[in-house]
């Protein structure tokens, strides 16, 4: 019986964990500002300004800490990059 040379493509799922990362990091910033927006606009003023606002800066933060993420994994990858030369 022949063993299967099917190998598991390892670096492949370490780049898709960190775009899923970047993407989920992002939309959940994203989602948690209209939220908030949402209600405080909806228990205020009702004329939709709160909800841009926060909306806004739920976008501004999940680029801040996407890119902060994104980074931090390119460092990591940069160091271990040394330590293989």
């Amino acid at each position: 019986m022949k063993k299967s040379s099917f190998k598991i493509p390892v670096e492949f799922f370490k780049r898709s964990n960190i775009v899923l990362d970047f993407g989920v990091t992002v939309v959940s910033n994203v989602v948690v500002g209209g939220i908030i927006g949402y209600y405080l606009d909806k228990w205020t003023f009702n004329n939709k300004v709160l909800m841009m606002i926060f909306l806004f800066l739920g976008i501004v933060s999940g680029m801040y800490n996407g890119m902060r993420l994104l980074l931090k994994e390119a460092k990591k990858d940069e160091k271990n990059g040394d330590k293989k030369s």
